[in-house]
């Protein structure tokens, strides 16, 4: 990790993701480079959680406004490893 940068955050730039619904009930993740690069971080971390790791709370990871990590409006999304599906 360097300097200056969050957990997650892999970018240099400040992180920006938005999460919206479309009219056709798509749900479209819209984000800027840092965002993208931040949520495939989290993606990939999720991947590498030991199978047992799946039976606690380390098996997922909520995207939310509230939780300061996605632009105000952001539906919540919860992105959860499982290995058995």
């Amino acid at each position: 990790m360097r300097e200056g940068e969050g957990i997650f955050n892999v970018g240099v730039d400040e992180y920006r993701l938005k999460v919206v619904r479309l009219e056709s009930g798509e749900i479209e993740i819209i984000g800027n480079r840092s965002g993208l690069k931040d949520l495939a971080a989290v993606c990939d971390r999720l991947s590498e959680l030991p199978d047992e790791a799946a039976k606690t709370p380390a098996n997922h990871y909520h995207i939310a406004d509230y939780m300061n990590n996605a632009e105000s409006g952001s539906l919540e999304v919860i992105i959860r490893y499982d290995p058995h599906l």
